[in-house]
């Protein structure tokens, strides 16, 4: 017994851990390509939005001031345009602002002079002297969606120092969280804005770490609009503000007015609140300064940092409880979200992360789902091997055979509880057959071998006839235990093959049966026979085996002269069999016992029937097998009443 059951549980469990780690492989490399597939492809998936959704958040949570003088907004405010006049001024104006900024180390107009103003012809010519003058403006150009260049007026782009244009490309929400630098365009390369004003300035070097790379890059703003110094154009053009204010400093004049249509959405934008273009162009202008572009990894590189939390949730699923991979799918999110702050933060480096999310939040549930199918199914063909053995073994059919089965979760724990349940009783019928064997049937055979023993001394000889019988009560009880046991093990393992029958018949004929036996014990046995048939589904030969049984034990335990009741009486869609007696009766202890294999009372007593303690317990079987109950009612020296009740046939 132990060593084939240890090669089971072996078998059990290994072919389990096997079909598992298949199961994790499966589901580790296919949350792998999922994750890849959705960084690679999240822009036509719609996960960019997403991204972009996380971006804005963590770019406000670790937004922080950089410090930078070196550059100054003169602002075109509501206030100038009130003193002024409407806009756009005359263009001698802004010649006369350039003067004012001579000791600025570059100057930048955010504002188009492409067209002619008929009215004041002369103007042009006075501002390209100005501008000739300072010797380091910058001059904006606009790069049409076809192409074309919307450049300054020649005289102006002549005077200026260096032209750039002032495209912002916002994304599809409309948020402008980038700039490009450089437009490789065919056949004349145009550079930004920013990149001429740093030209101009003598900062090329400042160029050097993105002068390769032709894509967008993610502003980091330094902080909510208004954070740069600014001067209105009115002050500084009537010289409320020093000239040396603007030493050696980068100067944007641009549009800041309210009516002027230049403002954007921004990541830092709260309550529909707008950053005006010239604003975005000094960020631009300060992260090109000090290299604080915020800068995202290759789509290779990418794709490869969203898995990797991905497998190491993975990882731990494989080797934690269903409660613990729950915490640590948690804790996995929050460190996702952890580590893209402190990268964002402190190496100015964006991940998407949205990849990353998904691919984490997936792998929980879809390991738990494979996990849990992988064990289910393997339960479900262990028992059905077990169910295959069963049958093969004595064709009988468990308790839970009968109940409908379905492949949700509380079906198959109902079946696996029958299974514990099979189980539980195979243990408990080795532990049977092992007294049985041990006790039981060693007892008569040790007492033939003692009387041989006797017989072998002169002193101790018992004569012929005496040890002839003594031997034949021995053999006798031996018989009886092993047809007792053989017969409790068919009724629990036999199948039953119920067929239509009548219990007044079934009942009359085990009367007729011990009618002698009862006579020559001085009884009377009195059934009580119904007026009508009462049909029952049942198997004829065990159930005529319980009333013998039911009979036999009336008979023996009950003094002469006395009286064995015998009725049949319907009940709510059953039929109830009693069989009474006046014989010794029993206590409530030994009620509680009486159904138990090999319990026997009053062994001690001489004239105490002899029998193994197997007949009521075949009883207690049959009649459970065939969906009826048991029932006894019993005082001591007032008799025993058993009453049996079984399903009625339609």
């Amino acid at each position: 017994m132990p060593g084939p059951a240890r090669e089971m549980d072996i078998g059990f469990w290994g072919n389990l851990e096997k079909r598992v780690r298949t199961e994790w492989l499966l589901v580790t490399i296919g949350m792998a390509v999922l994750v890849l597939g959705l960084a690679f492809f999240s822009n036509p998936l719609g996960l960019t939005r997403l991204d972009h959704a996380f971006y804005d958040k963590m770019l406000g949570a670790t937004a922080h001031a950089i410090d930078n003088d070196d550059i100054v907004i003169i602002a075109i405010d509501d206030n100038s345009i009130n003193q002024m006049g409407y806009w756009p001024w005359r263009r001698a104006v802004h010649g006369a602002l350039l003067d004012k900024l001579q000791q600025a180390r570059v100057v930048g107009l955010d504002f188009l002079l492409s067209d002619v103003n008929p009215a004041y012809p002369d103007d042009d010519a006075i501002l390209a002297q100005a501008i000739s003058r300072h010797g380091r403006v910058v001059l904006p150009q606009v790069i049409q969606a076809h192409g074309e260049v919307v450049r300054p007026l020649a005289p102006l782009g002549q005077a200026a120092a260096a032209q750039g244009y002032i495209n912002i490309f916002p994304d599809k929400d409309g948020v402008i969280r980038s700039l490009r630098l450089f437009d490789n365009a065919e056949p004349v390369p145009h550079q930004h804005f920013i990149s001429a004003m740093l030209t101009v300035a003598g900062a090329r070097d400042s160029l050097l770490p993105i002068k390769n790379h032709t894509g967008p890059l993610l502003i980091s703003y330094a902080g909510n609009p208004g954070h740069f110094t600014l001067y209105p154009y009115v002050q500084v053009l009537n010289g409320n503000i020093p000239p040396e204010t603007f030493k050696g400093k980068y100067v944007l004049v641009g549009s800041w007015g309210s009516g002027l249509g230049d403002a954007f959405p921004t990541p830092l934008s709260r309550d529909g609140e707008a950053m005006s273009g010239v604003e975005i162009l000094a960020n631009g202008l300060q992260n090109a300064i000090g290299d604080h572009w915020i800068r995202t990894p290759a789509p290779w590189l990418s794709a490869v940092l969203a898995c990797l939390p991905v497998l190491l949730v993975c990882m731990v699923l494989r080797r934690l409880s269903p409660r613990q991979s729950f915490l640590a799918t948690l804790v996995t999110l929050t460190l996702v979200f952890a580590g893209s702050w402190l990268l964002l933060r402190q190496a100015q480096v964006w991940v998407p992360l949205t990849a990353s999310i998904i691919g984490v939040a997936l792998a929980y549930p879809v390991w738990s789902w494979r996990s849990q199918e992988a064990a289910l199914q393997h339960i479900d063909h262990e028992l059905q091997a077990l169910q295959t053995e069963r049958h093969g073994l004595d064709g009988a059919y468990t308790d839970h055979e009968s109940t409908e089965r379905d492949g949700s979760l509380s079906s198959r724990v109902t079946q696996l509880h029958g299974a514990i349940s099979q189980l539980r009783r195979a243990h408990e019928k080795r532990e049977e057959t092992l007294r049985f064997l041990s006790h039981d049937m060693r007892a008569p055979q040790n007492s033939i071998l003692a009387l041989t023993q006797l017989q072998k001394a002169t002193g101790t000889a018992l004569s012929e006839p005496e040890l002839l019988r003594r031997v034949d009560a021995y053999a006798n009880q031996t018989l009886e235990l092993v047809d007792g046991f053989v017969q409790l093990a068919r009724a629990e393992g036999m199948v039953l093959s119920p067929q239509r029958m009548d219990l007044v018949e079934l009942l009359a004929q085990c009367c007729d049966d011990l009618w002698a036996q009862a006579r020559q014990q001085h009884l009377l046995i009195q059934f009580e026979e119904p007026e009508e048939p009462a049909w029952i589904q049942g198997n004829p030969s065990l159930l005529r085996r319980v009333c013998r049984n039911l009979l036999d034990n009336a008979i023996k335990y009950s003094p002469a002269d006395t009286l064995i009741r015998c009725s049949l009486s319907p009940g709510p869609g059953v039929w109830v069999l009693t069989i009474q007696d006046q014989g010794r009766g029993m206590n409530a202890a030994q009620q509680r016992t009486l159904f138990t294999p090999f319990t026997r009372f009053h062994d001690d007593q001489p004239d105490n029937p002899a029998g193994a303690g197997l007949g009521l317990a075949f009883v207690q079987t049959v009649v459970r097998r065939h969906g009826g109950t048991l029932d006894v009612q019993s005082q001591e020296g007032l008799g025993s009443t058993f009453r049996i009740s079984l399903p009625a046939s339609a």
